[in-house]
């Protein structure tokens, strides 16, 4: 009930710089929202419309080996937020067949995310509070444990068919254990009671993606995706996405895309005042309700040509407009610059 209307600013940093066989990848970026729904989910009392801030980084490393055949990766990252923290650590590899026209890789992933608000409430840096529950809720700990645990495992191959054609498959499998409810979200039963959101403390998600790329001529691309998703809370979804890429000339290029999204409600999920207070699990969550969503986005590239050693390679412009069956609409406008120095 009420608004979900927000306003997000996302500057971001990324640098690569490769010596020898060896490559160095860092992030940096930030999310400032502005949001009367994130307003008093804390202990602090505001205006409409209350700033929160999400920054996040991320640190890795490659080692290219065998004649470039094999790449081995690592990395670090890290995320923080008023009322959430997580770290990060990933291995992978990538491995190209003899003839180099097959290319497999694999990717794990661990994540640990501590859901307590106060870390950077009067300060920065602080040890966290506490869970923050809805405020007429605050009467007792609806939960004992403040952490999630995150396992994710990425297995993929792309294998060139010809000259125009390549093809791609990517499986992805996660496993998470801990506090996987929002402890500030609400839920209203038939009988006018309410509760904190409570949902399984373990959740099993897997995806498969098949990708198709080809080179129509005319300077053409086409990039195609199907996605299918399943987890043990009940989601079943699917996606189709295209992106197609015009090349104007040797400087510009256009690239429109769409996306199509269904998905199926999890077997906790129902709407305002309808879950019944027997219930051992229940979420009036609509990102786990049963909706479709269109996603169409145009994006415009200019690659100078002739240029100076450290001057801009690249600068893009984009537009996305994001729909869903239950009313949620979303705007983004982006535009990043690319930088080259040899």
């Amino acid at each position: 009930l009420g608004t979900e209307r927000l306003t997000i600013y996302g500057p971001a940093f990324s640098l690569s710089h490769q010596f020898g066989n060896n490559i160095i990848e860092f992030d940096l970026g930030v999310d400032v929202i502005s949001s009367a729904s994130t307003d008093n989910i804390d202990d602090v009392v505001s205006s409409v419309s209350r700033l929160d801030a999400r920054t996040y980084t991320s640190l890795g490393y490659s080692r290219v080996m065998d004649e470039g055949r094999l790449t081995l990766t690592t990395g670090l990252s890290g995320s923080i937020e008023s009322d959430y923290t997580s770290l990060g650590i990933d291995l992978g590899a990538t491995r190209t067949d003899p003839s180099k026209t097959a290319t497999y890789s694999a990717q794990a992933q661990v994540f640990l995310d501590d859901l307590r608000w106060g870390r950077l409430q009067d300060g920065f840096l602080q040890a966290p509070l506490e869970l923050i529950y809805p405020a007429e809720l605050r009467f007792q700990e609806w939960y004992d444990k403040y952490l999630r645990y995150s396992f994710n495992l990425n297995l993929g191959t792309t294998q060139f068919i010809d000259q125009r054609n390549s093809f791609g498959i990517f499986l992805v499998l996660s496993y998470q254990q801990g506090l996987l409810a929002t402890p500030f979200h609400r839920v209203y039963f038939n009988d006018g009671s309410l509760a904190v959101e409570h949902l399984p403390s373990r959740r099993f998600k897997s995806a498969l993606t098949g990708q198709w790329n080809t080179f129509v001529g005319g300077n053409i691309i086409f990039r195609n995706s199907l996605n299918a998703f399943v987890d043990n809370f009940g989601i079943l979804a699917a996606a189709l996405e295209n992106q197609t890429v015009f090349k104007l000339d040797p400087r510009w290029s256009l690239h429109p895309s769409v996306r199509f999204y269904l998905q199926s409600a999890a077997d906790y999920f129902a709407p305002f005042g309808e879950h019944d207070p027997k219930q051992e699990y229940y979420t009036s969550d609509y990102d786990l309700s049963d909706f479709n969503a269109f996603t169409g986005g145009l994006g415009l590239t200019h690659r100078p040509v002739g240029r100076k050693n450290g001057a801009l390679s690249a600068v893009t412009w984009q537009y996305f407009y994001y729909g869903r069956s239950n009313q949620l609409q979303a705007h983004t406008l982006s535009m990043v610059f690319d930088f080259s120095v040899r």
